[in-house]
């Protein structure tokens, strides 16, 4: 019996090992559209934010809103929650937004103090402002409410000088949007871009990062913008504050939005 030299060897098992490197680095359209939900900036899981947000309309008018926002994972449900600090109008509103299982939509429930009750946002309003920003309802839990399932990688670009995959999918049927691409960074996730159609493929909305920050072993978009493409108007989002400090899973339920 023949013995394989140990230099053969060697270069046998190396060859091997290039071979299926480009499959298990090959990342799948939906792993990355997931991971890409959960780093966008109104959804950065596992972080509490407080935010700022302010609105441009076209003839020049502008307003400013302060907001607070955390998103924690719950059993395999990402849970995201946002309350408004200022101005004093629209202080201690309160919105959750649950995952919904996979194929659904999300079940978002809205608090308004001067009622005192929690209602639940009804799935043919998903794409109403939300609180007179250019950020809609279907935008908070992630990037406009497609499922990660239904996203293809079409290919590459760059967005901020960096590298980028190109994703592209066909918004739910609850959804205020046709088609969503979305421009994700390679290197951290993070959502850079992304580019909304409505149902009859005009162009719609713009979703820019304008420029990303390390925040410890993370990188988060510090300011963003969404812009309404056929109004003119643009919402600047801003993170005045973060930390790690998480509520508890009791926060994130509609009991806890009537409490404050």
């Amino acid at each position: 019996m023949w013995k394989i030299q140990p230099s053969l060897l060697r270069v046998v098992l190396a060859l091997a090992l290039l071979a299926v490197l480009p499959a298990l680095a090959e990342e799948s359209a939906a792993d990355i559209a997931r991971k890409s939900r959960e780093r966008g900036a109104l959804n950065l899981l596992g972080l509490s934010a407080q935010l700022k947000l302010t609105t441009a309309s076209k003839d020049g008018k502008s307003k400013e809103q302060v907001v607070t926002s955390s998103a924690k994972k719950i059993g395999d449900k990402t849970h995201s929650l946002v309350r408004f600090l200022q101005p004093a109008g629209v202080a201690g509103v309160a919105l959750l937004t649950v995952e919904g299982a996979k194929g659904e939509g999300a079940e978002i429930s809205l608090y308004l103090p001067k009622l005192k009750r929690v209602r639940k946002v009804a799935r043919t309003q998903r794409g109403q402002s939300f609180m007179d920003t250019d950020f809609s309802y279907a935008d908070l839990g992630g990037t406009g409410g497609e499922s990660d399932d239904v996203m293809k990688k079409v290919g590459e670009s760059k967005v901020l000088d960096r590298l980028a995959w190109v994703l592209v999918g066909k918004a739910g049927a609850d959804s205020p949007y046709g088609e969503v691409k979305v421009f994700v960074d390679q290197e951290t996730y993070v959502p850079t871009q992304v580019e909304y159609t409505d149902k009859e493929g005009k162009p719609f909305k713009v979703y820019r990062a304008a420029s990303l920050k390390k925040f410890k072993d993370r990188v988060i978009a510090a300011k963003a913008s969404m812009e309404n493409l056929q109004t003119g108007s643009v919402t600047t989002l801003e993170v005045l504050q973060l930390e790690e400090a998480q509520p508890g899973d009791e926060a994130f339920t509609e009991r806890a939005l009537e409490r404050g």
